[in-house]
């Protein structure tokens, strides 16, 4: 309805259905040492990601995404009112963030294909040598 300004999603499988009908994506978890939760989701659907200070359990993708200015990171409640505000308030800056955010995604798609390829390639290199004794065949 248009009356919904926020909704707190609290089990598997909501948040995409959920991020498609948002402006704006706040990961929870991360305002607090609890840890936030994954940002690419909302990354992928174009949303501008907003997030707290405590990302240890997503390090490198919250870092990513700063760097490539698909987020925004905050370290307080009033810091996140006044993100949501400036996203809110600018469909430019929503739009741009949103699209980084996409872009950031599609240019990291099928790293769990390389990575297992690349596992199975030292693998199966480590299985022959050492079948051959040591010796690279």
């Amino acid at each position: 309805s248009d009356d919904v300004e926020v909704i707190v999603a609290d089990s598997m499988g909501e948040l995409l259905k959920l991020y498609s009908a948002s402006d704006v994506a706040f990961v929870g978890g991360s305002l607090v040492p609890v840890g936030g939760h994954n940002v690419l989701e909302a990354c992928a659907v174009g949303l501008p990601v907003i997030f707290g200070p405590h990302m240890f359990n997503f390090d490198e993708i919250s870092k990513l995404t700063l760097s490539r200015y698909a987020g925004m990171q905050v370290d307080s409640e009033t810091d996140l009112a006044a993100a949501v505000a400036s996203y809110l308030g600018d469909a430019n800056l929503r739009f741009e963030t949103g699209e980084k955010g996409k872009k950031l995604v599609q240019q990291n798609r099928g790293a769990l294909e390389r990575t297992s390829e690349l596992i199975f390639s030292l693998a199966e290199a480590s299985c022959i040598e050492t079948r051959s004794h040591g010796k690279k065949l």
